[in-house]
């Protein structure tokens, strides 16, 4: 059986892993999270599931791979998907319980009205919360909660925080790894 040897040679200079120069290097505007690209929930089911959160919620379909036990649901890019799968026996994620998943809408009340209509269990019916938004919280039906807002001010209550420059590694401390750019030299 014959190895793949990567040379110089035959694919040009190899870099390692992280910053070639030894931390010499000026940071660019590359390498950062860009957004939040897909929060996965796990189902027991993935046909129910994809009737649930495609049918029910009203989540268009982006990719279909039951084959693989996998199909994401959401807007079209650029935006976050939810990502369902069947989890393998003995993983540490299963169905049921909090998933982190947060839905926006553009009228609360019509949305749960639509899912008591097809006896979608709410832990947490719409309420105007302290925040100013209204929220409520419901199950699909492997029992995973999910939370929809509608919050149209949100943004305009809570401003842009001012633009933040990364430390370099050596300076990091155990209390925070950012510094504001107003208090950078």
């Amino acid at each position: 059986m014959s190895q793949l040897r990567l040379t110089a040679e035959s694919h040009g200079p190899i870099m390692p892993l992280g910053d070639p120069m030894g931390g010499e290097t000026p940071y660019i505007e590359k390498g950062k999270a860009l957004r939040v690209w897909m929060m996965t929930v796990p189902v027991s089911d993935l046909a129910c599931a994809l009737d649930f959160y495609g049918g029910t919620i009203g989540l268009e379909v982006q990719v279909d791979a039951r084959e693989r036990n996998w199909a994401e649901l959401g807007p079209a890019e650029p935006a976050s998907k939810i990502a369902l799968y069947v989890p393998q026996k003995g993983e540490r994620r299963q169905p049921g319980g909090p998933t982190g998943v947060v839905l926006e809408t553009d009228s609360i009340f019509e949305f749960h009205r639509k899912l008591v209509d097809e006896e979608v269990p709410f832990l947490m019916k719409p309420e105007r919360r302290p925040w100013g938004g209204l929220m409520a919280v419901f199950l699909d039906d492997d029992g995973n909660e999910l939370t929809v807002v509608e919050d149209p001010g949100h943004y305009q209550r809570y401003p842009r925080p001012p633009p933040v420059t990364r430390m370099k590694p050596m300076e990091r401390t155990r209390s925070c790894s950012l510094v504001r750019s107003d208090d950078a030299q």
